[in-house]
């Protein structure tokens, strides 16, 4: 009877609760402006070496505009991170947060690569405020060399053995800046919290438990806590909206995001056309003529793109200013003539 009592008691209390089935964001940022970040607990950290003439900068929209308005709302670097041959290490660290298994950090990124190659890393440090990089542990990275347009991403957080505080970070990482390395984008930064049960399910919840009550009388407690179990492994769970993870105890379920398709354009990779050696006729390729034909394509093209090197300016004693050209210039004269000569 005392056991009764005190699961009517919990009863009581559980049927009270109100529980949010999607909890308000810990992180949400848009990057509108990027001079708020420092103060509101963002981190910039360029170890690159030898240092650029760039870090962190605000999105400009004549390169790409960013992944929603306003066109410059999102934060930027570049190949002059680093000094030209020089490797870029350009760190992004978010504010500290609350972190627990179910979280996920979401992002758009893009990477404009034009022929150079782009990577950025994602990392996670479970050092409270710490800005150690060392305490930062790789989760994934993406690398192009081609414009990959605005990309979607949501990592889950499932690796923790306890709940604890620490940063989310992102790295864009170049190893030589004379032949890698273009110009990347971040946008619309957000950590969402675990999700959490819904009204309708600790209603249904207290229902069946409050039915087992009526019988309870009859068996015995050990019995009684028997058919509870199994009323709240048979309970019924609403669903939750698309975009969210449900949480069970001993049970992980991760969103998995569906991979990307590629746009149309010069993303897709072109026409493909397999001429057949008999006929000499053109038609659609097969997977395995396709696969050949990449193949061929990545066998003939060209190593990694060099940049030169910025040309050496020089200033004569008598105010002159002269420029060092190499190889890749191209010089021009222009030869005055007198009016009424043929050109």
């Amino acid at each position: 009877m005392d056991l009764i009592k005190r699961w009517a008691g919990l009863l009581a209390v559980a049927a009270g609760c109100t529980v949010s089935a999607s909890a308000a964001p810990l992180l949400n940022e848009g990057f509108t402006d990027i001079s708020t970040l420092a103060a509101n607990g963002w981190v910039f950290v360029n170890n690159s070496s030898p240092p650029g003439s760039t870090a962190w900068f605000q999105g400009i929209p004549t390169v790409f505009p960013a992944a929603a308005d306003p066109a410059d709302s999102y934060i930027a670097a570049n190949f002059n991170n680093a000094a030209f041959g020089g490797a870029i290490s350009n760190w992004l660290l978010t504010p500290e947060l609350a972190l627990s298994n179910g979280e996920s950090l979401n992002f758009s990124l893009r990477l404009l690569g034009e022929g150079f190659l782009d990577r950025v890393e994602v990392y996670l440090s479970g050092n409270g405020a710490s800005t150690s990089l060392g305490g930062f542990n790789l989760l994934t990275a993406f690398d192009s060399t081609t414009d990959t347009g605005w990309l979607d991403h949501s990592l889950p957080l499932g690796s923790l053995a306890a709940p604890a505080t620490g940063r989310f970070a992102f790295r864009y990482v170049v190893d030589d800046t004379s032949v890698n390395g273009d110009y990347i984008g971040i946008d619309n930064v957000s950590v969402n919290a675990a999700a959490i049960p819904t009204p309708g399910t600790v209603a249904l919840i207290v229902l069946g438990l409050c039915a087992l009550a009526g019988v309870s009388r009859k068996r015995k407690p050990a019995s009684w806590l028997a058919l509870s179990g199994l009323a709240l492994m048979g309970t019924t769970v609403q669903a939750l909206p698309e975009e969210a993870v449900m949480t069970f105890p001993h049970v992980n379920v991760v969103a998995q995001q569906a991979a990307p398709q590629p746009a149309v354009g010069r993303d897709a990779g072109g026409l493909k056309a397999y001429k057949d050696p008999a006929t000499g006729k053109l038609g659609n390729p097969t997977p395995e003529q396709s696969a050949e034909l990449d193949a061929a394509i990545r066998a003939g093209a060209v190593g990694p793109k060099a940049r030169a090197a910025a040309p050496r300016m020089f200033h004569s004693p008598h105010g002159g200013v002269g420029m060092v050209l190499d190889n890749s210039q191209i010089p021009y004269s222009v030869v005055p003539h007198a009016q009424g000569e043929q050109k």
